[in-house]
């Protein structure tokens, strides 16, 4: 089963111009003026000493808050507003079918990415389209994060929106981890750029694309468009031996990977993992330095190649907490 921890719960907030949507894609009667992907959570075993190797690789990272059962976080904010989430869990035990409980039991396994937080402009109405469509609907839910010190979770700030883990019968759900949020406040965004929070040493600019392992990559494709998603490119990623096809969300895109070598990496993720995410893409401003900082904080060579997207480098899991992440530029 994908894991569908309820995240919303554990974001920050962000928001992104106008100007950055897309107008005309089937996508927008799901999305609406939302700007599609914006975030990815990451499970990991130490949050201090995550945030100290993110720093190595020429990102800042804003403190976070705290969630009932342990859970904590951190971020780094990125200038198109699409962000990383750092999750952790400390202390007791957490809560059974808790947010923190989930973090905890996949962390136990490995590290990595757990899910993609997609942004509409609506939560009700994402969920009504959903329905009207056949979907097996959670939500809307209200979610925040307390500040250190609360005890207490404050009123709503944001709504999020899934589907159900095992749907009912005669009705479809998601199978790889992600859920739609709609942000009811955007001062977090404000103050992080005010203070510089968005500006990397490393030039990092904002997520673009999301890469999910997958067994079937065209039963996946039909449940999204089923929810209104519009599919683009054939890709392929020849080191993780396997293929497959963009999905548009918004700014970013979904890359749907299934295996074309049963003894190549992909393969071998899904022989421990559930159908998640693999790698992401990050869009940085200038690739030379990004690299020079890369390679002097994990004290290795990386080497550039010619990438979806432009000329890029790629960080392998065991430097970034269990996630491949290829920082690109894109040539003018």
């Amino acid at each position: 089963m994908a894991i569908r921890v309820h995240l919303a719960s554990l974001l920050l907030l962000a928001t992104v111009p106008l100007s950055a949507q897309t107008t005309s894609t089937p996508a927008q009667t799901l999305i609406g003026q939302g700007w599609g992907v914006d975030h990815v959570g990451i499970g990991v075993r130490d949050l201090a000493q995550t945030q100290h190797d993110y720093e190595q690789l020429g990102f800042k990272v804003s403190k976070g808050g705290h969630f009932p059962g342990g859970l904590s976080n951190c971020s780094v904010s990125l200038q198109n507003n699409s962000y990383l989430e750092l999750l952790s869990v400390s202390g007791g035990t957490p809560i059974a079918h808790s947010d923190a409980s989930e973090v905890a039991e996949f962390v136990t396994k490995h590290e990595g990415a757990m899910f993609l937080g997609i942004d509409v402009s609506s939560a009700k109405a994402a969920a009504d389209y959903l329905k009207a469509h056949n979907f097996d609907v959670t939500g809307p839910d209200p979610g925040s994060i307390m500040k250190e010190g609360e005890t207490t979770p404050p009123p709503p700030m944001w709504y999020d929106v899934s589907t159900a883990d095992k749907p009912a019968a005669n009705k479809k759900g998601f199978n790889i981890p992600f859920f739609l949020v709609e942000y009811l406040s955007t001062n977090w965004r404000d103050k992080a750029r005010a203070e510089g929070r968005m500006d990397h040493p490393n030039t990092a600019m904002g997520i673009h694309a999301v890469w999910f392992a997958v067994h079937d990559a065209d039963a996946q494709l039909r449940t999204l468009r089923d929810a209104g998603f519009e599919v683009g490119e054939s890709r392929e990623a020849k080191f993780l031996s396997a293929r497959g096809r963009e999905v548009k969300a918004g700014q970013g895109v979904l890359v749907l990977l299934e295996s074309s070598d049963k003894n190549g990496l992909l393969t071998k993720y899904l022989s421990d993992h559930d159908e998640g995410i693999i790698g992401l893409s990050i869009e940085v401003a200038d690739l030379a330095k990004a690299r020079q900082l890369a390679e002097s904080g994990t004290r290795r060579k990386l080497e550039t190649y010619k990438g979806f997207y432009g000329a890029s480098f790629l960080l392998p899991p065991e430097v970034t907490h269990g996630v491949w992440m290829e920082m690109f530029q894109v040539e003018h």
